[in-house]
């Protein structure tokens, strides 16, 4: 009975954060919210277990390796072409810092590990696999990060921007190619959130792609 009620509380954490999240889409403490419901899950454990099944993921994870903190006017003076001048660049437009991206709490466990990571190489992917930040190529995007991870929140908020556009009589055709592309691209590229990116930001960004296995074009 207990196994059960805690099954009825968690489904509906995940109920009420998707509520929330699809009255305000465009809101980061939504989706925030949603990433805090299912952190705890039983489909969470199964992303770590994943994980944690790639070896170079498993090691880093072991040794407990950390970026350094991220300064974007120092990247900005790296040559164009490189991953951190399309990095900074990108956050610079958007009027964000890395303060919002980096999780300053310690790390206690895989679990924290792996929520650290996740979202401190959420814009940097975006980066990778050329993605961009309107409704349709974010879509993409968490379909790689649902390929790449096992990602709960992947699920969760693909399946809020499809309910999103159904109820604002949105074309889903867009968004669908846009999902299937990212999810292959997912499928087919090397584990992303293994590499330490952080140390490469002065190699160019088709390096990069070309050792990850992603394609060296903006997906269309």
């Amino acid at each position: 009975m207990q196994i059960k009620l805690g099954e009825r509380l968690q489904s509906l954490k995940l109920l009420t954060s998707l509520a929330a999240f699809l009255k305000n889409p465009d809101s980061l403490n939504s989706v925030l919210a949603i990433g805090a419901s299912v952190k705890d899950s039983p489909i969470a454990e199964q992303m770590i277990r994943h994980l944690l099944s790639n070896p170079q993921f498993a090691q880093l994870v072991n040794d407990g390796w950390r970026p350094q903190p991220i300064d974007l006017s120092a990247l900005q003076t790296l040559p164009e072409g490189t991953l951190g001048r399309h990095y900074a660049d990108q956050l610079i437009s958007q009027g964000i810092t890395p303060d919002t991206l980096i999780d300053s709490s310690p790390v206690k466990d895989e679990r924290d590990y792996i929520t650290h990571r996740l979202k401190e190489t959420h814009d940097i992917t975006h980066v990778l696999t050329g993605f961009g930040i309107d409704g349709i190529s974010e879509l993409g995007l968490q379909g790689f990060n649902l390929a790449q991870n096992r990602s709960p929140l992947a699920v969760m908020l693909i399946f809020g921007g499809m309910l999103t556009a159904l109820q604002n009589d949105e074309p889903l055709a867009p968004m669908l190619r846009a999902l299937a592309k990212g999810f292959q691209m997912g499928l087919d590229a090397e584990l992303v959130i293994a590499r330490k990116l952080e140390e490469g930001w002065d190699r160019p960004l088709h390096e990069w792609r070309s050792e990850l296995k992603l394609p060296d074009e903006i997906p269309g």
